[in-house]
């Protein structure tokens, strides 16, 4: 493929909108998997919930497009638990669906986990990256603002009833690329030393105020109500590593007020293979592995 054969999809991407997706919100179909899907124990008067992911099954967002992971069989591409901007924003460009920054991650013909990860992208004339990071979230995508505005195009959190998340316990493996860079050629950002993957789980009231997080007020809106964010290192090649992140409330008083009869919330999981991806920085070649994620929510006393 030729130079101008590369250049023009991210030209169109850039240029050209994107239709708007269905914004069909299955509350009720998530809600009863999220039922489904809990699991209590009874240990001394106390109750602990917890919800577990893994990522061996996926699902064609669309046709001829790219996987995502599929959290039941009656899951569609149209409205999925888990979604990905990063693969959304790379669709004109992709040769394939195993070239997007979001795929399955394999063992021989098994599928044991999702692959995250940073790859090359295109920059012209002021137009692109040079580093795509990869990053896959519980949400949706808003393809009417991906190219105007790409933070906000990114729209985090799902229903969440199942009790008030503690802790999010994930097992992982990552791997930094070998240089960092600024994908928009800016000299005058510093950059890090090595790349580092993140995640984060963020828990949010939205009864009054339904509109969802996105890129720019993630970590700050004053709806969250806790929240748990972790930068990861290299691990050892080909080994396993279990982290358990917990969610600290951003406020107390609202915390302990917390009332899942009443009240909505969402839950965001969010996870990406370059720290500091929405700046256009990363290392081409940094990937997180990822095989299981488990929420455990905060223990609660008999009545």
């Amino acid at each position: 493929m030729n130079t101008i054969q590369r250049i023009l999809p991210l030209a169109l991407l850039t240029l050209v909108g994107v239709g708007i997706v269905s914004c069909d919100d299955p509350m009720a179909e998530r809600e009863r998997f999220i039922q489904q899907t809990a699991s209590q124990r009874n240990n001394g008067g106390v109750h602990t919930t917890s919800q577990r992911f893994t990522f061996t099954k996926w699902i064609e967002k669309s046709k001829d497009s790219f996987l995502l992971p599929s959290i039941n069989d009656e899951e569609t591409g149209e409205n999925t638990f888990w979604a990905s901007a990063s693969n959304d924003g790379y669709s004109l460009l992709a040769q394939g669906v195993d070239s997007y920054p979001v795929i399955p991650l394999k063992e021989g013909a098994e599928t044991v986990g999702a692959l995250i990860r940073s790859i090359k992208g295109f920059y012209f004339f002021g137009m692109g990256t040079n580093v795509i990071a990869g990053a896959l979230y519980s949400g949706r995508v808003n393809r009417a603002s991906l190219v105007s505005k790409p933070l906000e195009s990114t729209e985090f959190g799902q229903p969440y009833t199942a009790g008030v998340p503690d802790e999010m316990e994930f097992i992982y493996q990552y791997k930094a690329g070998e240089k960092v860079i600024h994908g928009q050629g800016k000299r005058n950002i510093p950059l890090p030393a090595t790349d580092k993957g993140t995640a984060a789980a963020i828990f949010y009231d939205v009864t009054e105020d339904e509109h969802y997080l996105n890129g720019t007020n993630l970590h700050t809106d004053g709806r969250i109500l806790a929240r748990g964010y972790v930068e990861l290192e290299p691990t050892e090649e080909g080994k396993w590593t279990t982290y358990k992140l917990k969610l600290q409330p951003t406020d107390q008083t609202r915390y302990d007020a917390i009332d899942l009869k009443t009240r909505k919330y969402r839950l965001a999981l969010v996870f990406s293979s370059s720290f500091r991806g929405a700046e256009y920085i990363g290392a081409v070649g940094s990937e997180l592995r990822l095989k299981e994620v488990v929420i455990k929510d905060r223990p609660k006393k008999n009545n």
